[in-house]
């Protein structure tokens, strides 16, 4: 017999691929519920835990996670499952986390063409907030240059240069064409960093035989930084205003910067000339050759000097500095900003201008309402409680019991109310006043139907006003429903009877 106290001998632990089986089955289960337990059990407590996984292990746990985001369903949701896989890429170790972000980009190419159109939108919204994630990895080593290019390596590696034969350029086109948007809240950098970030798209402009490819690079990002940089020339040549406004001026610094000081014409001329450059990309590649030189010769000429750490981070997420100043009381802080470069626009002080004068004007107004508002309860509590009349403003408005009234009794009031307004409009005179009418008309706001999004539709006799809903005879069979439309009435005739034109035949009767 076993006792119950008894403990049961511990349990020897699974290895990682019977863990990893287990895991996966649960993240592509159907049931959401089933699937929530199972990452929250893979990204808080198995993941962390290991400090190697196998890479077939990694690709068939990255295989669950791609399904358990394939079922996800309503965007919010798949926003906040896409944020706690990207938070994985801080919370690991580096070296698993690097291991976690390759084989994301190998699951990414080896699943894209089987991603139908509506479920295509979630996985560019991964593919993003990865980027990110990346990021912030190199941010948070301080820019180290040899963890930079161990990381842009491992970013090429799985995009541009990747040697499988999935067909999965669809991953290649939008890390192009998302790469300056998420990489622009860590500039600026410095340049030895900038040009391992950088740099290797011009390699991969000259080697790669995609078209499409090459063409969402020139677009997506040098033909971004020569626009940058010429706009930041033609602002420095007019002394540091060209009606460049604020929310501008932070982009064409940093990105500018990065054009005039990198010499992309130099680089895109040794590749264009190298043995290894595609015949077909030449075309495009002297062209971006030729417009950033004239580029460098408009700096040159213009006596120009610009550094590559130019300009500020775009940090959203930054609480402006409050310093007390000496005056009214109305203005007891002022917001401190940093001046940068170049100058706000005019348009942007007059609006800052008109806010000011606007808060004042509020100000005063609530200050006068405030001394009326005391001036009335003086006067009331001195007058004290009137019949028929509201004591204070500020008081709430005491219930009023209203005595039931039979249906009988209703119906002989409205018939005299009705009857008296119909006398006073014929003769001419005003009817009975609101003041005198004892009824007392409610508002509640309880009843109000008001839809918000993400939330279930009101039900239909809701939604339509009383006009529109169908009644009487609309709903009869012909004729369509539809708004309540009025018809003058036709006087209903009554049919004349003929008489009867048969012949009365009249027997004999025999004898």
């Amino acid at each position: 017999m076993v006792k119950r106290n008894q403990l049961s001998p511990p349990q020897p632990s699974l290895p990682i691929e019977e863990q990893c089986k287990s895991l996966i089955k649960n993240l592509a289960s159907c049931k959401q519920t089933i699937r929530d337990r199972s990452l929250r059990t893979v990204l808080r407590t198995w993941l962390p835990e290991q400090t190697s996984i196998p890479d077939e292990s990694m690709k068939k746990l990255w295989q669950g996670l791609f399904y358990c985001l394939w079922h996800a369903d309503k965007s919010l949701y798949q926003s906040e499952l896409i944020d706690r896989l990207a938070a994985a890429l801080q919370s690991l170790p580096l070296p698993l986390s690097l291991h976690y972000f390759a084989v994301f980009l190998f699951t990414m190419r080896r699943e894209w063409s089987r991603i139908d159109r509506l479920r295509l939108d979630k996985f560019y919204l991964l593919i993003r907030r990865f980027l990110n994630g990346f990021f912030e990895i190199m941010d948070g080593s301080a820019c180290d240059l040899e963890l930079t290019r161990r990381l842009m390596g491992v970013l090429f590696d799985g995009t541009f240069f990747a040697g499988d034969r999935f067909n999965g350029s669809g991953v290649s086109y939008h890390v192009a064409c998302a790469f300056v948007e998420e990489v622009r809240p860590f500039l600026p950098l410095r340049k030895e960093v900038s040009e391992v970030v950088f740099a290797p798209f011009v390699v991969v402009m000259g080697v790669v035989d995609d078209k499409v490819l090459v063409g969402k690079i020139k677009s997506c990002l040098f033909d971004e930084l020569l626009k940058n940089g010429k706009r930041l020339v033609e602002v420095k040549k007019c002394g540091g205003d060209g009606g460049v406004c604020e929310e501008e001026e932070d982009d064409v610094v940093v990105l500018g910067s990065v054009a005039l000081s990198m010499e992309f014409g130099k680089r895109f001329y040794e590749m264009g000339s190298s043995p290894d450059c595609c015949q077909g990309n030449r075309k495009v590649i002297f062209a971006l050759h030729k417009e950033f030189l004239q580029l460098g010769k408009d700096v040159l000429a213009s006596g120009i000097e610009v550094s590559v750490m130019e300009g500020s981070r775009r940090c959203e997420d930054q609480v402006p500095e409050l310093v007390p100043i000496e005056g009214d009381g109305l203005n007891a802080v002022s917001v401190s900003k940093k001046k940068n470069g170049l100058k706000k626009c005019s348009k942007s002080k007059k609006d800052a201008d008109a806010v000011n004068h606007g808060k004042k004007d509020t100000s005063c107004q609530e200050a006068m309402i405030s001394d009326l508002q005391q001036e009335f309860e003086k006067i009331a509590s001195e007058m004290g409680p009137v019949k028929d009349e509201v004591a204070s403003v500020c008081e709430e408005a005491e219930p009023v019991s209203v005595a039931k009234k039979s249906k009988k009794r209703k119906r002989e009031d409205k018939g005299v109310v009705g009857q008296g307004n119909r006398d006073a409009a014929e003769s001419g005179l005003p009817g009975p006043s609101s003041e005198e009418s004892s009824k007392r008309v409610r508002f509640s706001l309880k009843n109000n139907v008001v839809w918000k999004p993400h939330c279930p539709i009101p039900p239909k006799y809701l939604r339509l006003p009383p006009s529109a809903t169908p009644r009487g005879s609309a709903l009869k069979k012909g004729i369509p429903a539809g708004p309540v439309r009025e018809f003058c009435q036709s006087r209903k005739t009554k049919k004349k009877v003929k008489p009867s034109t048969r012949k009365v035949v009249k027997r004999r009767s025999r004898i």
